[in-house]
């Protein structure tokens, strides 16, 4: 494997300016009920936005090998961190202990075969590619010819596949030696790593998106570009795929795409690098009129899922593309004359939102046991299960995965102290 030159990245820029240019031909073909010069002011506005907005290759490649290792390094840390609990809380039992290692290793096991779960899509396609070219063309190709940028994310995903299979095997095999009420405790840790591992992909998008926006050039990119982009895009594919309406996938890729563009409509950078740090409310201003365009924008998601015959499809294809003539134009008040307002909610605000659950449980955790009447082992359990449900509050599970993690955490405590 090599890493690209700076001849390399010229011309692969090149390309995919190329590339860019012909999707947005593409793209403002496939919309309805333009005229011609309508159609060429689109796709103007569009091409230029998509270049302003678009990160160069080199950061790409750079965001993604950091964002891979820092949430491969994350989720090794939690695993050690969870092990560590489980480890201290059997080793208060008096009966034979499994080994130490093992209380890790299986969070991290789980962990590694749920992020395969989540991400199946990329192993079939590595599975395909390997097929394809057969395994030693595939293993030739990269190590003489493929640039590192290309071979990193494979490389990594095999890797995942390997200790999950490995681990995995070494977990089983280990835990059903171990003694029975220590099993439930390896059991509710490696619960806990699954649902560490489903959210891996959400992590990796969440470090990519801090590092290209923290690094990325803040002169280029106007507020409205990336909106524009992914409105185009949806509006597109909704007129696409007008013949096929009423089918479940053509909603899901319609809704796949407004996702999008409800991200990058509430996505306030250029007007954070405008602003200082202190001038509240400008920033307060701007985060208002974006929510409210983001809000704007799920409501034509929310309706999609509501579409009952052709007209209330052609109604939000219609309205798809009078936001996409409103922003080409720059006419906000077009734009918006639909919007509801949005009250203003403060950053701190918004963390409680998402955190309060969690410092709650944290507070409990500490408070319970130094109260009066409750004992060194009831106060045990009960904090390892109100810590381990704080996490799982921060962590994007579901309520299933929840509740079969705090029931297991409840039978391996709570019978293990009245035994």
């Amino acid at each position: 494997m090599r890493i690209l030159d700076d001849a390399e990245l010229l011309q692969r820029e090149g390309l995919w300016l190329r590339a860019i240019a012909s999707r947005a031909r593409w793209y403002v073909a496939g919309l309805r009920d333009l005229d011609d010069d309508a159609r060429r002011r689109v796709r103007m506005a569009f091409l230029y936005a998509w270049m302003r907005h678009r990160y160069p290759i080199s950061l790409q490649f750079v965001t993604n090998y950091a964002a891979m290792i820092g949430t491969a390094v994350g989720m090794v840390l939690a695993c050690a961190g969870v092990g560590a609990v489980a480890a201290g809380f059997a080793a208060a039992d008096g009966s034979p202990r499994a080994p130490w290692w093992l209380f890790p290793l299986a969070p991290f096991a789980a962990a590694c075969t749920s992020s395969i779960i989540s991400g199946w899509r990329e192993v079939l396609w590595i599975v395909s590619f390997v097929r394809r070219l057969g395994i030693r063309t595939a293993l030739g190709r990269m190590v003489r010819f493929a640039p590192i940028g290309h071979w990193f994310p494979i490389v990594v995903n095999l890797a995942v596949v390997v200790i999950a299979v490995v681990a995995g095997w070494v977990t089983v095999t280990t835990a059903l030696a171990a003694p029975a009420g220590q099993r439930l405790v390896v059991a509710s840790a490696a619960l806990f790593g699954t649902v560490l591992g489903f959210g891996t992909l959400r992590w990796i998008r969440v470090i990519q998106t801090f590092l290209r926006a923290r690094y990325r050039d803040p002169h280029r990119p106007r507020p409205l570009d990336g909106v524009l982009g992914e409105l185009v895009r949806a509006a597109a594919i909704c007129d696409l795929l007008r013949s096929e309406w009423w089918t479940p996938r053509t909603v899901r890729s319609i809704r796949d795409q407004l996702g999008f563009a409800i991200a990058a409509a509430g996505d306030t950078w250029p007007i954070r690098h405008r602003t200082s740090f202190t001038e509240f409310a400008a920033r307060r201003d701007a985060r208002r009129f974006h929510t409210a365009l983001a809000e704007l924008i799920r409501r034509h998601d929310r309706a999609l899922t509501q579409v009952r015959t052709a007209h209330e499809y052609d109604a939000i294809a219609h309205s798809l593309r009078a936001g996409v003539l409103a922003l080409v134009a720059g006419d906000l008040a077009s734009l918006m004359q639909h919007s509801a307002p949005e009250p203003p909610v403060s950053r701190l605000t918004r963390f409680l939102r998402r955190t309060g659950a969690g410092l709650v449980l944290v507070l409990f955790a500490v408070a319970i046991p130094l109260l009066p009447g409750v004992d060194n082992e009831t106060g045990a359990g009960v904090r390892v299960l109100l810590l381990m449900t704080a996490a799982l509050s921060l962590t994007p599970a579901g309520d299933l995965a929840s509740n079969s993690i705090r029931s297991a955490l409840e039978r391996s405590l709570f019978n293990k102290n009245s035994s």
